[in-house]
């Protein structure tokens, strides 16, 4: 058994071990080399010793990148292993939004990790029946060591129940180390109304998306847990604040296996041409719909008909091959486009099955022929032309076209039952989605305005482990994909390169050309993103009432008032030595200001999502408008017993302080919180108050929470970024 040191953080406090279970896995991995293997070990290995360990409760968010179908399911499934051998004992799959894909999952954890003949693991794939699953999961949690897996759909319903079965078993999962694998990361897991939330002008109406509030639940109820993304468009997680609870702290970029072929074969090999255009006039706009099959679709059709022939039939190097037609996100669209296909290929079947002499079989033998001497021009060793079309007929008679979309279509392949697939399909085919040795890809797809990376290149599905079949790989695509997925390669290297320079995406967040791209691109979905939140709410007084953390918090407000003396601080104003109504500040530089915001910790969405906003403005302020310092006010600072403290109720009984600043007096000789303030300057308010909230577990309770001032004068130039406006 192999002992590997690793990188040590706060909860690294032994070595990790390749062990049994590791090795076993490993041995089952038949397409890989020692090297390979090798690789891969040591990069689950990089993701584990950034996690939680077993017997601390504590959490952490991480980052795996990875290349489109470059084998980041493989990793995860690596890491689980290694997980078993180092003593975790829960493990969750956030599988994707749809359910081919958790089955996909569920399937390749089961072969890979050949749970059927060992007793390692114990796997959940129903999880309706919450009881059976609680008392189940609490008897092997407390009388076995079993690993349990929880491949689970990432979906706010299987989410939250997932949350109601750990809470149940939060005494038995107590220390027990648990890692959460979000596959796909930057798909549906962060919150989609950061933008809309941009409209209101107050908090108090902000939404937050389903699949984001859970997963919030879901990290509430483990004690001790770690959240691993795995994704190959990281720009929504580096884009968020990183005090956003789905920001990762560390991150590992994993290396492709030998026989990859991604972004940089594709778009950048001067030696090989394997990108065709697909003329603006032969995209399907919604605004004009095509009528008929257009001209490189049919070429796209023979191409892959003679790869079919050549490199299936005649040479047997492959099984079969696949072809990816995507037209664009609409379902009559794929069901015409299926229709077509279908009708097209037996047209060519009748056609070359006509006697000789027919002019319809002689002008598609021509038609094949150019096919032909296209999809040989990088082939070594062809057969001629004659010995391609003597097994057309059975190439096309083997080559099945499917449907593949929500409800009957068929999403299910059997894979090894033709020689020839043909996909035809929108969202059904993007990330996630693994389409077997796929050699042709025909996807007019794109955007009206400005592009998203991280979705355009999910759509990526040519990219893989292609080195044995890339001589007949093609990919067609409008001229504005071209330009963007060239210039997606250059940020996509760039990115890597910076990644692996840094230790931790603290560091890699101060190199911020690390995530410059060229015009063509926007970085990911604006939704996520709540830049306009500044410009828009962040002008006046807003508050982060909170019961979370309390202790913790009360921790941080301490020590941060304790590193200032006395003489720095100047009352704002005596009120004749009224301790609850005389307030002292300090004139607080930014850094150190965003240092002690940064700890102070909060438990929902909405005052998380705020925190990130605020910390975004005085980023802008420091960066953009040279504003270097704020003021903070320590309210009521003559308040030194608890009982003498400010008192405030709970709203509703228990969900939060019911305010945290006083009124003005009815006669005059209070000016009232809102005026403890500079009318142009950030200024902020800590208030230490008691709970009087008799019957309940704080009554009497004392916590800080803070209160933001935003004056007008700066608050109004802090811009957004624009919109994206795609076919579907």
């Amino acid at each position: 058994m192999a002992t590997i040191k690793i990188i040590d953080n706060k909860a690294t406090s032994n070595r990790l071990m390749i062990g049994e279970n590791t090795l076993h896995f490993m041995g089952l991995q038949n397409g890989l080399d020692d090297d390979g293997k090798a690789v891969i070990m040591d990069e689950a290995m990089h993701v584990l010793g950034q996690c939680i360990r077993p017997g601390i409760n504590d959490n952490i968010t991480n980052i795996a990148v990875g290349y489109v179908q470059s084998g980041k399911t493989l990793s995860f499934t690596t890491l689980t292993a290694l997980a078993a051998d180092n003593g975790w004992r829960v493990v969750v799959y956030l599988t994707g939004t749809k359910t081919n894909l958790q089955e996909q999952t569920s399937k390749r954890l089961q072969k890979d990790l050949d749970i059927d003949n060992t007793d390692t693991y114990r796997m959940y794939t129903d999880i309706i029946d919450s009881v059976s699953v609680v008392n189940n999961a609490r008897n092997f949690l407390k009388l076995s060591d079993e690993v349990l897996l929880f491949p689970i759909l990432k979906h706010y319903k299987h989410i939250s129940r997932l949350a109601n079965i750990f809470t149940q078993l939060r005494p038995e999962l107590d220390g027990k180390g648990c890692i959460i694998i979000d596959d796909e990361a930057d798909q549906s897991s962060f919150n989609t109304y950061a933008k809309k939330n941009s409209q209101s002008e107050e908090w108090e109406e902000d939404e937050f998306s389903k699949t984001y509030s859970s997963i919030l639940d879901l990290k509430n109820s483990l004690p001790n847990h770690s959240y691993v993304q795995y994704t190959a468009t990281p720009q929504a997680a580096f884009l968020i604040d990183n005090n956003d609870i789905l920001s990762p702290k560390f991150h590992t970029v994993l290396t492709p296996g030998k026989g990859y072929t991604g972004g940089k074969e594709f778009f950048k090999n001067k030696d090989r041409d394997v990108v065709e255009l697909i003329p603006d006039d032969q995209i399907n706009d919604p605004k004009n719909p095509l009528t008929s099959l257009p001209a490189t679709l049919i070429d796209a059709l023979k191409e892959f008909l003679i790869s079919v022939a050549i490199v299936v039939i005649i040479q047997k190097r492959m099984k079969f091959l696949s072809m990816m037609v995507h037209i664009d996100g609409r379902r009559a669209s794929n069901e015409k486009f299926a229709s077509w296909i279908n009708e097209k290929t037996q047209e060519w079947m009748d056609f070359l099955t006509a006697p000789d002499g027919d002019p319809a079989k002689k002008f598609t033998i021509n038609g094949f022929h150019e096919a032909y001497q296209k999809i040989i021009k990088y082939m070594d060793g062809a057969p001629s032309f004659d010995e391609t079309m003597q097994v057309m007929q059975r190439a096309i008679m083997l080559t099945q076209t499917h449907l593949v979309q929500g409800g009957d279509s068929d999403n299910d392949i059997n894979w090894n039952s033709d020689k020839g697939h043909i996909l035809v399909g929108a969202d059904m085919l993007n990330r996630g989605f693994t389409i077997e040795k796929l050699s042709m890809t025909y996807m007019p797809r794109t955007s009206k305005s400005k592009a998203t990376a991280d979705t355009i290149e999910q759509r990526c599905r040519f990219f893989g482990y292609k080195s044995s079949y890339f001589d007949v790989c093609r990919v067609y695509l409008p001229a504005k994909s071209i330009v963007e997925y060239n210039d997606y390669v250059d940020h996509e290297e760039t990115l890597r390169t910076s990644l692996k320079q840094c230790t931790s995406i603290a560091e890699f967040s101060q190199h911020s050309s690390s995530m410059l791209m060229a015009e063509s691109l926007n970085p990911t979905r604006t939704n996520i993103l709540s830049s306009k939140l500044v410009r828009t709410k962040l002008s006046g007084w807003r508050g982060l009432r909170s019961l979370f953390g309390i202790e913790e918090n009360k921790t941080v407000c301490k020590q941060f008032l304790a590193n200032w003396n006395d003489t720095d601080f100047k009352l704002f104003k005596d009120y004749d030595g009224n301790i609850l109504r005389n307030h002292r500040y300090i004139k607080c530089d930014i850094d150190t200001f965003v240092k002690f915001f940064k700890q102070i910790k909060y438990g929902d969405v909405p005052n998380i999502t705020r925190k990130i906003v605020t910390l975004q403005y005085l980023a802008y302020l420091k960066e953009s408008q040279n504003i270097q310092y704020i003021y903070v006010f320590e309210m009521a600072f003559g308040a030194k017993e608890v009982k003498d403290l400010r008192y405030r109720s709970l709203v509703d009984g228990e969900s939060k302080p019911n305010n945290l600043m006083a009124g003005r007096a009815a006669n005059g000789s209070y000016d009232g919180d809102e005026k403890i303030c500079f009318d142009d300057a950030v200024c902020v308010q800590l208030h230490h108050i008691r709970i009087e909230q008799p019957l309940n577990k704080l009554h009497n309770k004392d916590l800080y929470n803070l209160e933001f001032y935003y004056p007008n004068s700066v608050a109004n130039s802090f811009v957004g970024l624009e919109d994206n406006e795609d076919y579907e």
